[in-house]
C-alpha cells in the first residue's frame, strides 16, 4: 500500500500519544493520522504527529470509516461496536489492548512469532494484539520452541498501575502521598501503595490458557500462571522458568536474536524503574529487556521487563500495522 495511507487511532490521551509518537518514527510516517478520544482528553492534551497537531474527534461524531485505512482500537469494551463498524466499511481494524483475541475467527497475532496467522484476517478485517502477559511470553518462548522441546511453563506476572488504566495511576499517586503524610486510608479504600496483592480470576487464567495456546499451538506442555498487583506506576515484570529437555545445554548469548524489539542483558539487572529512566533518556523505542538469566537441571529462568504501554501495547500495535500494511501490499 503506498505511503499515503490515513490511520485512525482510537485510545486515551497516554496511549494515543504513544501510538502517534513510534508511528513517526515508521516507515508509515507520511500518513495521514486522526484521534479518536476514546475517554475525553483535557483541554491542554492534544496530540502532534510529525510537528502538527492532528484532529481530534469522538466515537459519537459521524466518522466515515471508509475513508480510513487502518483502525488502531485501543476503547473501552462498551465501544467495540465502532471497532466492528469500521471493519465492516472496508477499514483494517487493529484491536490493541486484545478485546477480540480470543474470538475463534479473528487472528491474535505478535509480531515476528506468528505473523502468518495474517492469512485469516480478511474473514473478518480485524486483528488482534493478545494480551501484554501472552505477547511478552511468547516473544520469549517462540526462539526456545524452535530449538528445545518445553514441558512446562511458569510465570508471575507484575502487573503495574498502568495495566489497570489512567485512573489506577492516579489513585495510587494520591495513596502514595497521602501515606507519607502520615494520613491513613480510608478502611473501604482498597490499598495500592506500598503493598502488593494476588489477582486469581478462574475465567482471566482460563482466556490466558486459550490465548497461549492460540498464538503458540507449539507450546504443548504445562502452563501455570501467577498474577501479582504490583504498587508500581509504570513498567510490567514476568518471571519466567521453563523445563525441557536440553534446557541445560541452552547458550543464552545465542538463543534470542537482538531484532529490534528485544535486548539481552547478561551483567545488568533491569527493573520496571531502570527501563523507564534508561529509555525516557536515550529516546528510543520501547523494547522487551531479558536479565537475569540462568539455566540448570533441566530448567531456564529469566526475568523480562517492558514498558507495558509502551512496548507491549503501541510498540508492537505499530509493527502489526507495518506487517499488515506489507500484506496488503
Amino acid at each position: 500500500m503506498s505511503s499515503s495511507v490515513n490511520i485512525i487511532i482510537a485510545a486515551d490521551f497516554a496511549l494515543a500519544e504513544k501510538l502517534a509518537a513510534i508511528l513517526e518514527q515508521s516507515k508509515l510516517a507520511s500518513a495521514q493520522v486522526t484521534i479518536i478520544e476514546a475517554e475525553k482528553f483535557s483541554e491542554e492534551q492534544n496530540i502532534r504527529f510529525n510537528g502538527k497537531y492532528v484532529e481530534q474527534v469522538n466515537f459519537e461524531d459521524d466518522i466515515e470509516w471508509r475513508e480510513y485505512d487502518y483502525l488502531l482500537f485501543a476503547g473501552r469494551l462498551e465501544q467495540v461496536t465502532y471497532l466492528a463498524a469500521a471493519a465492516e466499511a472496508g477499514c483494517i481494524a487493529i484491536d490493541v489492548l486484545g478485546i477480540c483475541a480470543y474470538l475463534s475467527d479473528i487472528p491474535a497475532v505478535v509480531p515476528t512469532v506468528n505473523n502468518e496467522m495474517l492469512a485469516d484476517l480478511r474473514q473478518r478485517n480485524i486483528v488482534s494484539l493478545p494480551t501484554p502477559q501472552i505477547a511478552q511470553l511468547a516473544l520469549v518462548l517462540k526462539p526456545l520452541l524452535q530449538q528445545y522441546e518445553l514441558t512446562q511453563l511458569s510465570v508471575t506476572s507484575l502487573l503495574p498501575m498502568s495495566y489497570f488504566g489512567e485512573k489506577k495511576i492516579r489513585e495510587l499517586v494520591g495513596q502514595t502521598a497521602q501515606l507519607l503524610n502520615g494520613v491513613p486510608l480510608d478502611e473501604e479504600q482498597q490499598r495500592l501503595a506500598f503493598d502488593v496483592a494476588p489477582l486469581y480470576n478462574r475465567e482471566d487464567i482460563n482466556k490466558q490458557r486459550i490465548l497461549l495456546a492460540k498464538v503458540l499451538p507449539e507450546f504443548t506442555g504445562q502452563f501455570i500462571e501467577h498474577q501479582i498487583q504490583s504498587p508500581v506506576f509504570y513498567g510490567f515484570a514476568q518471571q519466567i522458568t521453563v523445563s525441557g529437555y536440553d534446557l541445560e545445554q541452552v547458550a543464552l548469548d545465542d538463543i534470542w536474536q537482538q531484532t529490534g524489539l528485544l535486548q539481552c542483558h547478561s551483567e545488568k539487572l533491569i527493573t520496571p524503574v531502570i527501563n523507564g529512566e534508561t529509555e525516557e533518556t536515550a529516546k528510543q523505542l520501547p523494547q522487551l529487556h531479558l536479565s537475569q538469566m540462568y539455566s540448570e537441571n533441566g530448567q531456564l529462568s529469566l526475568w523480562a521487563v517492558s514498558d507495558e504501554r509502551g512496548f507491549t501495547r503501541a510498540r508492537l500495535a505499530i509493527e502489526l500495522l507495518l506487517i499488515v500494511d506489507e500484506w496488503q501490499g
